[in-house]
């Protein structure tokens, strides 16, 4: 049987809701048309909201770089630190480019993190599949990055 002491046992990592910028609260995917000009498509829909499939590829990948750690969803213990994340751009754009920006917090204890993140890739196909894929791309590169400056801090 495996047991851990309490001064062993590191916090759980409770992965807040996503927080979306309002253009991206919509069941289509974002693209950008111009420098200036957004459209939301009608018939490439996210097939759940977009912000719960952002967390969830969160907290699994998270969970792969922390094995030690609980990273959930939920708060279930009472020793645990927070990530918040908000997510003010996740689109195409005209000129084949993905672009995924924002900012995240993480809280422990009495230690702060606060980082902004900018992701810019390049398509590698036309049309939306490849879009999607190539955020998919981005976002785990996104969380990577997080997991990354997290244990370089602790």
């Amino acid at each position: 049987m495996f047991t851990t002491t309490e001064s062993a046992k590191q916090d759980q990592i409770w992965v807040q809701p996503i927080r979306l910028s309002d253009m991206l609260v919509n069941t289509g995917i974002v693209y950008q048309t111009s420098d200036i000009n957004y459209t939301v498509a009608n018939q490439h829909l996210w097939i759940n909201p977009l912000d719960q499939q952002l967390q969830q590829n969160l907290v699994v990948g998270l969970a792969k770089e922390f094995p030690n750690r609980v990273v959930s969803t939920q708060p279930i213990e009472d020793k645990l630190a927070k990530l918040t994340v908000n997510v003010n751009y996740f689109q195409g754009r005209y000129d084949g480019k993905v672009i995924i920006a924002g900012d995240w917090i993480y809280t422990q204890g009495n230690k702060v993190i606060s980082q902004p993140f900018s992701v810019v890739l390049t398509q590698t196909e036309d049309g939306y599949p490849a879009l999607v894929r190539t955020l998919g791309e981005g976002w785990q590169n996104v969380v990577a990055e997080i997991a990354k400056t997290i244990k370089s801090q602790y």
